[in-house]
């Protein structure tokens, strides 16, 4: 039986808290932690090490809790929507009732790029549906920006207040409808590309990559690079509308590779962050672009009136990882 607000709801019941100091964060996570706890409910965290300090040191039995590394389970959305999936699926076969989980999605405000996070925390609330999970939210509204509270409030279907007050989001909009970030350009796309590639194989594009990227970003981001490329090359040959024009810009210590079709591209608004929807080539499509975003790059969908767009970077800083926790 499920517990405390989410008693009675079916799937995953999803809300976001606003906070402005530690008090107000320890109002919003420790009840619900807490009471979960009490209620031999699995509790997952996901936050950084010094808010898991914070709660460990707040908490009356910090070993009941399941604290999971945020950089890992965090890494990109993709693999986070998976394996939280994972999570659930082993503690629902363990007889949970209800799931708690928390944690710090990547934003200006932490340090981190909240590009294609808008779309994730639309999307869990469709694709966790089938687990009896309760999602809190916590946001910092000293640190995060302005875009990004916009589109939490029309992610979450509910708000909670430090205080306990609970209300539904009169801004929220359903995963089908739900209009994300408008898309960032980089500064690279300013100057003209290394290379273009117009409807050439997929072996052409990665040998181009390789050829342009070797030395100047670590091996296992250029793996990465070289499956994104292939797979997003694949898509718009089979999927797309001709031509199939391949762009790779470099500087020092970053790549960039765009790969675009004069098609619609994907209907699905959940493409790339689930491996598969219903029929069989939109099967084919979606896990393409589903083993894109299990990569350890910045992997970026544009829709636009001359078609379809996937951007693939590796930015200065990160590192690639493959597929290892895909």
């Amino acid at each position: 039986m499920r517990t405390g607000a989410a008693r009675g709801q079916v799937g995953h019941f999803h809300e976001v808290g606003f906070y402005a100091s530690d008090a107000e964060f320890r109002a919003l996570i420790v009840p619900f932690v807490e009471e979960g706890i009490a209620a031999g409910e699995p509790v997952i965290i996901g936050y950084d090490d010094r808010k898991s300090g914070l709660l460990r040191s707040w908490l009356t039995d910090p070993s009941a809790v399941e604290f999971t590394g945020d950089k890992d389970l965090y890494a990109t959305p993709a693999r986070a929507i998976a394996t939280y999936r994972r999570l659930f699926k082993f503690h629902v076969a363990m007889g949970a009732g209800q799931i708690r989980i928390a944690g710090d999605v990547p934003h200006p405000g932490n340090g981190g790029r909240f590009e294609g996070w808008d779309r994730y925390e639309s999307a869990v609330n469709t694709v966790w549906q089938d687990f009896p999970v309760w999602g809190r939210c916590l946001y910092d509204i000293s640190t995060a920006p302005q875009a990004v509270l916009d589109v939490v409030e029309r992610t979450h279907p509910h708000i909670v207040s430090p205080k306990g007050q609970r209300r539904a989001s009169d801004r929220y909009q359903d995963a089908q409808v739900f209009e994300g970030l408008h898309y960032a350009p980089d500064p690279l796309e300013d100057s003209p590309p290394l290379a273009v590639l117009v409807n050439r194989p997929a072996a052409d594009a990665r040998h181009a990559l390789a050829q342009i990227a070797r030395g100047r970003i670590p091996g296992t981001a250029l793996d990465d690079l070289l499956i994104g490329v292939t797979e997003a090359v694949t898509n718009a040959q089979c999927h797309g509308r001709p031509p199939a024009t391949v762009r790779i810009w470099a500087s020092p210590d970053s790549i960039m590779v765009t790969v675009h079709d004069t098609g619609p591209g994907p209907v699905d608004r959940l493409a790339g962050l689930v491996p598969a929807p219903s029929s069989t080539s939109d099967r084919q499509l979606g896990l393409g672009l589903w083993v894109v975003h299990q990569l350890g790059i910045d992997v970026t969908l544009r829709h636009t009136s001359d078609g379809f767009t996937v951007r693939l970077r590796h930015l200065p800083g990160s590192s690639g990882s493959a597929m290892t926790a895909g």
